[in-house]
């Protein structure tokens, strides 16, 4: 194990570190906006259970619903962009 360790360490010293500042502030704020949609979507199961919604509040919901969805997405779309200037992922076709 203390060999495996020493050829870890003396590879990070050789391979170029591929992350930044920023891919932590993209990450942050992809998870940020992915718990706010998931905070909706149980805000949404609760009022369903309860079943006193009406026609015009389950409308608004639902348009709060995609506008937290399309949040979450274009965070993790950003991110992932991000990561492949760095070279981490793949580009997606």
């Amino acid at each position: 194990m203390a060999t495996s360790a020493a050829k870890n360490s003396d590879l990070m010293a050789v391979l170029p570190i591929r992350i930044c500042l920023e891919c932590d502030k993209l990450l942050t704020e992809a998870s940020d906006a992915m718990r706010r949609h998931a905070g909706d979507m149980t805000v949404g199961m609760f009022l369903i259970r309860r079943g006193d919604l009406t026609e015009e509040a389950r409308q608004d919901f639902k348009m709060r619903l995609v506008a937290s969805f399309r949040d979450a997405q274009s965070g993790w779309d950003t991110y992932r962009r991000h990561l492949v200037e760095h070279g981490i992922l793949p580009e997606v076709s």
